[in-house]
């Protein structure tokens, strides 16, 4: 098996039985791409976290490149319970690890149309579609297929169809529901209370030639089910919870010349009544509408979306490791410098320049006010922060010739110029909401504080606690960003930003890739170096991996996942590079 990982090989795991698989795969073969596809609903986090084993099932799929759910709902879930149960950054598109970067997708299950004709085409189906309108003959047929499970509503199903009957007299010998129930491994209780509810309708609605339900505890051939699919005049399909039921899907293609309605609704009754009662025109419509979504969304489209997407990680266009990308060759990045004619260094500050998370002492600014003051006279520099104007004026500020940007890109003081906005007229209305949940949570942390900027909240947390105090802030500070993502991002054009000790909150225009857009029509650069050390600085890096330079090198600090080529260690490294820049030859 490690033979096969220099080939790279593309493993797809799939549903919940497996979920612990991408992890040890991860274990053995660390250079395979996983990918693992979840085919049953994705639980709320308030269900989830009831497991004892939440954490090591988690982290089991987070091991894979690429995980995919059915619908857009089982994803939110996953991706409210990583951020609840493990604290970790989470976006609609992904989930950003320490270590890497899981991609989150959305992949439809489908049917292949074509096989499922070939089968209905079968001499057998025929005659059983024959046998079906004849002994139906002037009735309406209702069919239904599902597992004796609870989650599957049969019961339900079955007391709307009751009440059906009850509310709507003028169908009564009209229409007839033949249910067909599959047996489980698991053993419950549940076929004595669908057979009483059987009886109970067949008793009080029968008549000597006509039983509104026929209940069918088995199941039976592949062509009989094809041909009450399409003898059908209406299909009923109503888990409680379900993934993606495949059953509608051949009903559709089935009705491919009666045009039948599907009922997928929680007002059962009433369904039925206005399905049976809906005119041709109407009818031929809706199914064609579902019929153009089923082709779309088909088995192979399925297949060959998730294989497309596994395939990107395999090509190297998505890094698991920081460590998996080479070290920053200084001497070959500076000999790239001395060849280019208009060269242009762009540097975060905190955790780049200077150590995160505490103010720089007046040592290191010293050291720093040298490198780039004499950086300065040989290339145009900019530092890019997420800190507010006052600090970087003061920290930075008196260095000539050097560009300043604060709060990620909201001011910028280009070189020898003075500050400006980037933006005029923001919509700051989300604040108050923002510094509300910002407070509840600073009031039940310890340590925890609130900063306001310009354009932005941040809410630190875990600056000065240990132990059992720093994993409760962390707690804290995971139910802070759920709480956020429900009720604010849905209602405000904002975006939050976990760093390694707070939350921040800014709107989604204000961003280190519009300010660096700026720069580079600015200076118009044949030479760019990029250093940072935070997820502001990923989206950075990779607008610039996009353009047409001769020479962009993005480098990011530190041991993570990341959209840079190459990696230094740490602040000192960063130093370091710089002053072989400055070295004369």
């Amino acid at each position: 098996m490690r033979k096969l990982t220099l080939c790279r090989l593309l493993v797809w795991v799939n549903d919940y039985h497996l979920m612990l698989l991408p992890g040890m795969l991860r274990e053995k073969l660390p250079g395979v791409v996983i990918g693992f596809f979840l085919h049953i609903p994705f639980p709320s986090s308030e269900l989830f976290r009831c497991l004892p084993t939440r954490k090591e099932l988690l982290k089991g799929m987070l091991q894979a490149d690429l995980i995919g759910f059915q619908t857009y709902s089982f994803a939110r879930h996953f991706l409210q319970t990583c951020a609840r149960i493990l604290s970790v950054d989470t976006t609609p598109s992904g989930i950003q690890m320490d270590t890497h970067y899981v991609s989150i997708g959305i992949f439809p299950i489908g049917i292949d149309i074509e096989t499922l004709n070939k089968k209905r085409a079968a001499p057998e189906v025929a005659q059983s579609i024959e046998m079906l309108r004849d002994k139906y003959a002037g009735k309406k047929l209702i069919v239904a297929r599902d597992k004796l499970d609870y989650i599957k509503g049969v019961r339900q199903k079955l007391l709307a169809f009751e009440q059906f009957l009850i509310r709507h007299p003028e169908w009564r010998e009209k229409v007839v529901l033949i249910q067909i129930a599959l047996s489980t491994a698991e053993k419950n209780e549940l076929r004595a209370h669908i057979s009483d509810v059987v009886s109970r309708v067949n008793s009080k609605f029968s008549t000597i030639s006509y039983q509104p339900i026929v209940f069918l505890h088995q199941d039976i051939s592949f062509s009989q089910y094809l041909a009450l699919l399409t003898a059908a005049d209406a299909s009923l399909i109503t888990p409680l919870r379900d993934g993606m039921n495949l059953t509608s899907h051949e009903y559709i293609v089935c009705q491919e010349n009666n045009h039948g309605p599907l009922i997928l609704s929680e007002q059962v009754g009433e369904a039925i009544h206005e399905a049976l009662s809906m005119g041709d025109e109407e009818k031929a419509a809706r199914w064609k509408e579902l019929y153009k979504s089923i082709v779309t969304n088909s088995a192979q489209n399925y297949a060959s979306s998730i294989i497309s997407e596994l395939s990107k990680f395999r090509c190297g266009e998505y890094h698991r490791l920081s460590a998996q990308i080479p070290l920053l060759d200084v001497l070959h990045v500076k000999k790239l410098f001395k060849n280019s004619k208009n060269g242009l260094f762009l540097f975060d500050y905190g955790g780049t320049l200077v150590p995160h998370g505490r103010e720089a002492g007046s040592r290191d600014l010293d050291e720093l006010t040298d490198i780039l003051t004499k950086l300065t006279q040989k290339s145009s520099v900019y530092v890019i922060s997420g800190r507010t104007r006052p600090i970087i004026e003061r920290d930075l500020g008196h260095i000539p010739d050097l560009g300043l940007c604060a709060e990620n890109g909201y001011h910028i003081k280009p070189r020898n110029d003075t500050w400006q906005q980037m933006r005029s007229n923001v919509d700051l209305s989300w604040m108050p909401a923002i510094k509300e949940i910002f407070q509840y949570y600073t009031e039940r942390t310890p340590g925890a504080f609130i900063e306001t900027k310009d354009i932005s909240i941040v809410w630190h947390y875990r600056s000065s606690v240990v132990g059992q105090d720093a994993q409760f802030a962390a707690w804290q500070a995971a139910e802070c960003q759920n709480h956020i993502g429900d009720s604010v991002n849905k209602n405000f054009p904002v975006h939050s930003v976990t760093g390694k000790t707070n939350i921040e909150v800014m709107p989604h225009d204000i961003n280190k890739t519009a300010v660096a857009n700026r720069i580079l029509q600015d200076i118009k650069p044949d030479f760019v170096l990029a250093i940072g050390d935070d997820r502001m600085d990923e989206d950075m890096f990779s607008f610039l991996n996009k353009q047409k330079i001769p020479n962009v090198i993005t480098c990011t600090v530190g041991s993570r996942s990341t959209e840079a080529k190459y990696f230094v260690p740490n602040v000192q490294s960063v130093r370091s590079t710089l002053e072989v820049f400055l070295a004369e030859e």
